[in-house]
């Protein structure tokens, strides 16, 4: 037995992002082989018991104390560290122990595994903190959301399992605005989940953007909805002699007061408005359209519609989902779209359908990741016919 775990870490040693996914998916297919059906219900519970007890340790500061400390801690130290009863701790951290958030290296002592190094990080401490408080209700929702709903397509981005969990009329967004401690977390997981992946080998982009006819004085680049402008400054990084004036837009209380990058110009834009900026090369959608249902996101794309010159793109930066065989990562953000926004991943054929009840067609689709969430630059340009 040793062997073949000596071996398996061995393997995955050697292992490139893709082929490390393929060996987990892999391993958790095996341990779904073993387990009996004792395993399964026990392993069903555990995972609706362990998010709150990984949120516990995040708000008592366990994972920070461990993280920090050169060395092991005893129970009683962790106690007092969080201010908490070490009877009650000792039961919150066995527990976390026996999950691998922490490691216990002896009676009543504990030190920082791998996972307690992440979790200890303000990024993580946010993802777990919006998983929990935000997502969290919306999902324990579901299967009344939809007993009361007769099992229909979500349509409306304000009758949602959100709305019957927070026991409000009011879209998601808009909910978060009155709750700023929510928004912040939300806000700092977003940002932490920005890439540049898309620009890499997007050839297109590239030669049109660089083209020699492109005019220093035109709007090459708007990043609609874009926050604080990380794929700004990841397209100037990746082009310094870029031509042409870059463009952040986002709603007024997300841009207004702040500088932005260098070098680009901040517009205050809700993209249910008609679009400002007219005739722009490029209008990126990072993550937008699955937020929303789809005549709302007909709505956005029309507005980007009637502000495209005849050679303008919009790059919609999105999953796409295979027909058939879908990942559990890719599924599970799909629903999560669905509980709290009452958006969706969409099948190639669906964005097809989006593009054409907006006027436009697809010209080109650029794959950047396609082993574990099929992320894709859908490139739309008008439809002349």
């Amino acid at each position: 037995m040793d062997d073949i775990i000596s071996q398996i870490r061995t393997l995955a040693g050697g292992l490139d992002a893709a082929g490390k996914l393929k060996l987990q998916n892999a391993l958790h297919q095996v341990l779904s082989e073993l387990e009996s059906p004792h395993d399964t219900l026990i392993q069903l519970h555990n995972g609706h018991l362990r998010i709150a007890a990984v949120r516990l340790g995040v708000s008592s500061g366990l994972f920070r104390s461990l993280a920090q400390s050169q060395g092991p801690l005893q129970l009683a130290q962790l106690a007092e560290k969080s201010n908490a009863d070490p009877q009650m701790f000792e039961r919150i951290v066995r527990y976390l122990a026996s999950n691998g958030m922490i490691e216990e290296v002896g009676h009543r002592q504990f030190k920082a595994s791998k996972a307690t190094y992440l979790l200890s990080d303000p990024m993580a401490e946010a993802f777990v903190s919006h998983s929990f408080d935000v997502c969290g209700p919306p999902i324990q929702a579901l299967p009344d959301f939809f007993a009361e709903t007769g099992y229909v397509e979500i349509t409306s981005n304000t009758k949602t399992p959100f709305q019957k969990a927070f026991n409000t009329d009011l879209p998601s967004f808009a909910w978060l605005a009155q709750h700023p401690k929510h928004l912040e977390a939300m806000q700092r997981v977003m940002t932490a989940f920005q890439s540049g992946g898309w620009i890499e080998g997007f050839d297109i982009f590239g030669k049109e953007a660089l083209g020699t006819e492109q005019s220093s004085e035109r709007v090459v680049f708007v990043d609609v909805g874009g926050g604080h402008g990380h794929q700004c400054v990841e397209v100037t990084k990746k082009y310094p002699d870029l031509k042409g004036r870059l463009v952040l837009e986002d709603l007024p209380e997300v841009v207004n007061g702040i500088s932005g990058p260098p070098g680009v110009e901040i517009e205050a834009q809700d993209f249910f408005q008609e679009q400002k900026v007219k005739g722009a090369k490029f209008y990126y959608l990072r993550r937008i359209l699955h937020d929303w249902p789809d005549d709302l996101c007909v709505k956005i794309l029309e507005n980007l519609r009637t502000a495209m010159a005849a050679d303008s793109r919009i790059l919609v930066d999105e999953i796409i989902l295979p027909d058939s065989n879908v990942p559990w990562q890719t599924a599970l953000v799909d629903l999560a779209m669905m509980a709290m926004l009452g958006g969706k991943e969409r099948t190639k054929e669906q964005w097809q359908k989006l593009a054409e009840q907006s006027g436009l067609r697809i010209a080109h689709i650029h794959k950047y990741n396609d082993f574990a969430v099929f992320h894709s630059v859908i490139v739309l340009e008008l439809d002349q016919v």
